[in-house]
C-alpha cells in the first residue's frame, strides 16, 4: 500500500515539474498559409544588406509580434524591413523571420519564414552619405523628389528654404522661386522674387482638384554674381 502511494506521489510531483517547465513555441512555415503572405518569396539573404518585404494579412487577423533571429524586423503598415546582423564573418547560417498572429477569437498562430544568410567575409562599414540640395517648406517639411504632398501644406506654410547639406544649420538665401503647376493639359508658370510663394502661386494651388504635377526651381545667389538653380519635382493632391 505504501509503495503504491509512493509511486502516486512521484507521478504527481513529476507532472507538476513538467507543467512548470517553459513550453517552447513551435512556429509553422509560412509557405501556402492563408493567414499571411510576404513578397518577394526569396530564401537567401546577403549579410550587410537591409531587405524590404511587403506583407498581406487575411481579414480577421492581425500581427501581434514580428522578430528576426539574427537581426531586427521593423513592422510598418504594409511592409516589414529586415536588418541583418550576421554572426559569422564568412559562410552561411540559418535564420527565421517569425510572426505571432492573432484572430478575432484571440487565438495565436505562429508562423515563420526561414532564410539562409550568406557572408562573403569582405564586408566593411558603409559611410552614411548626407543628403544635399534640400528644399524645405515652412518650418521643416522636406520636399522630396517624386513624392506626393497635400496642397494644404503649401497654403499654410508658404515660405521656402534651401540647405546645401542636411547637416547645415543655416538656410541659404533664395533670390527667387519658380513654380510650374501642370493639371491635365493646362500648365501655369510663375515666379516670385523672394523665398515665399506668391499670392498667384497660392491661388493656383487652391485650384488643384485631384492631383497635379509641380516643378519647383530655386535661384540661389553665389559669389561673383553667379546664380545656382536647384530643380525638383513632386505631386500635389487635394
Amino acid at each position: 500500500m505504501a509503495t503504491r502511494y509512493f509511486f502516486l506521489l512521484v507521478t504527481v510531483l513529476w507532472s507538476c515539474f513538467l507543467a512548470a517547465q517553459p513550453q517552447k513555441d513551435i512556429f509553422i512555415p509560412i509557405a501556402n498559409r492563408p493567414e499571411l503572405k510576404i513578397d518577394p518569396d526569396i530564401d537567401t539573404l546577403e549579410a550587410g544588406t537591409d531587405y524590404v518585404f511587403k506583407y498581406e494579412i487575411a481579414p480577421g487577423y492581425r500581427i501581434s509580434q514580428s522578430f528576426f533571429d539574427i537581426g531586427l524586423a521593423t513592422l510598418y503598415d504594409s511592409f516589414i524591413v529586415v536588418t541583418l546582423k550576421a554572426q559569422l564573418p564568412k559562410g552561411t547560417e540559418k535564420a527565421a523571420l517569425r510572426f505571432i498572429i492573432i484572430n478575432k477569437q484571440k487565438t495565436r498562430i505562429l508562423l515563420m519564414k526561414e532564410f539562409v544568410i550568406k557572408s562573403d567575409g569582405e564586408l566593411y562599414p558603409i559611410a552614411y552619405k548626407p543628403k544635399t540640395n534640400i528644399i524645405k517648406l515652412g518650418s521643416g517639411l522636406v520636399l522630396e523628389r517624386n513624392k506626393t504632398y497635400d496642397k494644404n501644406d503649401f497654403l499654410e506654410r508658404p515660405i521656402v528654404s534651401f540647405y546645401e547639406k542636411e547637416t547645415s544649420d543655416t538656410a541659404k538665401k533664395i533670390n527667387a522661386v519658380r513654380l510650374t503647376i501642370v493639371r491635365k493639359k493646362m500648365q501655369k508658370n510663375m515666379r516670385a522674387l523672394n523665398d515665399t510663394l506668391s499670392g498667384e502661386m497660392i491661388k493656383e494651388i487652391k485650384k488643384v482638384k485631384g492631383k497635379a504635377t509641380v516643378f519647383i526651381c530655386l535661384e540661389i545667389p553665389l559669389p561673383r554674381n553667379r546664380i545656382k538653380t536647384v530643380w525638383s519635382r513632386f505631386a500635389l493632391k487635394k
